[in-house]
């Protein structure tokens, strides 16, 4: 920009991006890709994708689809996505248009292909060289198909979806196509892994009193999924904070127009929960240790946040399980999700986390929290966040509320998923 002084000389005034107006996955490819320019970056995630339906279209499929193109729009900003179908579905086409709505790109779908290109996922069948994606009852299944399934558990969509999405962005973006074809099955109730037989989910639970605290990535995917579900409840939603630009790639749930406004996060969450049988407020406050909102009577309490500080105070909340979900976001640690679960004798959620001293803040290596494996950090004030990581995390969040809704319970409360490797549980001790 120029402007010119009293004296009639021009002066040149150059304007940056602030850090918090950089795109959280640019950043997140400069920072594992080894990229040295964030427009580099940037351009790297211009790609062409292609998604395959099966001959008969059921509402998994549909699910599956709209669940893949809200992360598929926020994780590749530019190209088209096409919509191979063998049949005329207005329904799939609406439910696609709004996704693509949300983010303001509606011109990006394209819903009569005439070719395809090399980014493809297959959706509810599955297709030679092709990443696919299908699932039955509570089991999400990775590259390979199941010859009968019952209905799908909503945390198992969106869990499949983001485990495909994972592996073609980590091919499409970083090159690494190890483990592209590989198959995988996980069951969200049981947490097993492996081949086994699907178990059914009650499609009209009541799952009681929950209250999430946080409204960014996580806290924005278990809304989703509850959306995209028939169960009932009431849900607290507890952030302070205002939209920022990147949190429409981050945050699942988010609308263009709530975060250019800019909305408060919770208050999008709620308004976007109406008309559902999830009944949702807006708890509009900063928490503080043994803060009166924190001793309400809950069946689930969420820890959907994004430092270490917080949860460090979650310890004494007044509810019958606390959950937590954390996802990474440096180098060493990118596409890794962890759940975790806490109360009932088991180890606190405090004692992962300790605040940091000035010494660790200004080292490089590996933030403490996430040797605990636990926690996002922040990568020069701004945090990183793969959108398939946080929907991953907050699909074993959601299953752990359905989980506690039917009281059954696991003995493992630490697990591990890392998304851009080996897709496996990993349970912690």
């Amino acid at each position: 920009m120029a402007e010119s002084n009293a004296e009639g000389k021009t002066t040149y005034i150059f304007i940056y991006p602030t850090m918090s107006d950089i795109s959280r996955i640019t950043k997140a490819i400069v920072e594992v890709g080894g990229h040295t320019k964030f427009n580099d970056a940037d351009e790297i995630r211009r790609k062409d994708v292609d998604i395959f339906l099966p001959k008969t279209i059921a509402d998994a499929d549909r699910r599956m689809a709209q669940t893949a193109v809200a992360l598929l729009l926020r994780c590749f900003n530019k190209g088209v996505i096409r919509i191979h179908s063998p049949i005329s579905d207005p329904v799939l086409r609406l439910m696609l248009e709004k996704e693509a709505a949300k983010m303001g790109t509606k011109d990006r779908l394209d819903f009569q292909p005439t070719s395809a290109g090399q980014w493809c996922l297959a959706i509810g069948f599955h297709q030679a060289e092709t990443i696919s994606v299908d699932v039955s009852g509570w089991t999400a299944r990775i590259n390979g198909s199941f010859e009968t399934r019952i209905s799908p558990a909503a945390p198992v969509i969106t869990f499949a979806v983001a485990c495909a999405v994972a592996k073609l962005f980590n091919w499409a973006v970083f090159e690494n196509n190890i483990q592209a074809f590989e198959e995988w099955d996980f069951c969200l109730l049981r947490l097993l892994v492996g081949k086994h037989d699907p178990v059914p989910t009650n499609e009209h639970l009541d799952l009681g009193k929950i209250a999430i605290l946080g409204a960014g990535a996580l806290g924005s995917a278990v809304a989703y999924i509850l959306s995209i579900s028939d169960w009932s409840g009431q849900l607290d939603v507890i952030d302070y904070q205002l939209f920022e630009e990147p949190n429409l790639e981050t945050c699942i749930f988010a609308d263009i127009r709530d975060v250019n406004m800019p909305l408060r996060k919770a208050l999008s969450i709620v308004n976007r929960l109406q008309g559902h049988k999830i009944v949702a407020s807006e708890r509009q406050c900063r928490v503080n240790a043994g803060d009166a909102i924190l001793q309400e009577k809950r069946s689930v309490f969420v820890s959907a946040v994004d430092n270490p500080e917080t949860r460090t105070i979650l310890d004494t909340v007044n509810s019958d399980v606390l959950i937590n979900a954390g996802i990474g976001g440096t180098k060493q640690d990118a596409g890794v999700v962890l759940w975790t679960e806490h109360g009932n004798g088991r180890q606190t959620l405090s004692s992962l986390y300790h605040t940091a001293t000035a010494e660790e803040a200004e080292s490089t290596a590996v933030p403490e929290e996430f040797r605990d494996k636990c926690s996002r950090a922040d990568y020069r004030g701004v945090s990183l966040a793969l959108p398939f990581a946080g929907l991953a995390g907050g699909s074993l969040l959601t299953a752990s509320i359905y989980r506690k809704a039917i009281g059954s319970s696991r003995e493992e409360s630490f697990l591990q998923i890392d998304l851009l490797r080996k897709q496996q549980k990993i349970t912690l001790q």
